[in-house]
């Protein structure tokens, strides 16, 4: 028997239809007398759906919006509560002495946030900058750091961290009532993820 405490996060994977006409609440129990823990009523709840999209004040058809380097994006894709998509990323990364997608709160800087991981790159073992050339032909999807929603941040950039530069950033102003998206689901899966480009063994 599994033990939960406050902390503790349970996700239960149901059907995939939006809504759940055929139930009208989900409940804990105890064993064959079906004795209710606790229950919750979801009858005509609507899940949450990905978000589009964050984009500039001054240039809604823009995400990021940089001022070196070519840093760049479109309107931002919110995929969950920690994976976002940077439409037609560029970005001239083998120019500066490194770059990261950076995202926190407050002033921009060294301090105030994390480095996200390139989806299908990036591991926690082995977290690299990007130092390739991105000419907007390809999207780069990003996961958040650890212990990061997009309900934490209020800024997404790309930064440099040798010299402490932001080479571009967008603001960020999600609240799980005004923007609810789907929790970010760990992969349950018996071997590796299928990636589009082959994991990195160094940086």
């Amino acid at each position: 028997m599994t033990s939960f405490d406050a902390s503790s996060t349970v996700i239960l994977l149901s059907c995939t239809i939006k809504r759940a006409k055929t139930h009208s609440y989900t409940a804990a129990t105890c064993g064959a007398r079906f004795f209710y823990l606790s229950a919750v009523n979801v009858n005509d709840k609507t899940a949450p759906e990905p978000f589009c999209c964050i984009t500039d004040a001054g240039n809604p058809s823009k995400g990021i919006v940089g001022a070196w380097y070519n840093a760049g994006a479109g309107p931002i894709r919110v995929l969950d509560a920690k994976t976002l998509v940077l439409p037609q990323f560029t970005f001239e990364g083998t120019k500066p002495p490194d770059g990261w997608i950076y995202a926190g709160r407050g002033k921009v800087d060294k301090d105030s946030g994390k480095k996200a991981l390139v989806v299908g790159r990036d591991s926690s073992a082995l977290h690299c900058p990007l130092r390739e050339d991105w000419t907007g032909r390809q999207d780069l999807t990003v996961e958040l750091g650890d212990g990061q929603t997009v309900y934490d941040i209020n800024y997404l950039s790309v930064y440099c961290f040798a010299v402490g530069v932001n080479f571009g950033h967008v603001p960020v102003n999600l609240t799980p009532q005004r923007n609810p998206v789907p929790p970010s689901i760990p992969p349950v899966r018996d071997g590796p993820p299928p990636v589009s480009r082959p994991l990195r063994t160094s940086c």
